[in-house]
């Protein structure tokens, strides 16, 4: 049997959806972290669902995976491929990443290095396919 939701229920959860980067008050790792691990948990398809905006944060960067960014390659309006281009080339973005990527890293244990190298695969594949990122 289906629930209602109040309406203040529904903007929360659209609200989530859409704009994950204003979840985040402060700028603390482990809020990162777990922005991190809702993003990763998205399917493909549902990773379109986050506004512009959002993909112009570390976090988010951090939370994608090398399905969702070969689907926003090929999907993603210009204005969302343009801010993960931005992001990925900007030395002080890619070391914010890299450090939420190690967190993530240290909490499945010690050397695992599984979130980082997933990182580096979503960079490598904005860098290689460049020009699908800027037009």
């Amino acid at each position: 049997m289906p629930k209602n939701i109040s309406s203040l229920e529904e903007f929360d959860i659209m609200r989530e959806i859409t704009m994950p980067h204003l979840l985040t008050m402060g700028e603390s790792l482990l809020e990162k972290k777990n922005a991190c691990y809702a993003i990763l948990a998205r399917k493909t398809e549902e990773i379109l669902l986050v506004n512009s905006p959002g993909f112009s944060t570390d976090f988010i960067f951090a939370g994608l995976s090398e399905k969702h960014i070969e689907f926003i390659a090929k999907n993603a309006p210009i204005e969302y491929k343009k801010e993960l281009l931005k992001l990925s080339s900007s030395d002080y973005s890619v070391a914010d990443i890299l450090e939420i990527a190690q967190a993530m890293d240290n909490d499945l244990g010690e050397n695992v290095t599984q979130n980082q190298q997933r990182v580096k695969n979503v960079m490598r594949y904005i860098q290689d396919n460049q020009i699908a990122f800027q037009f």
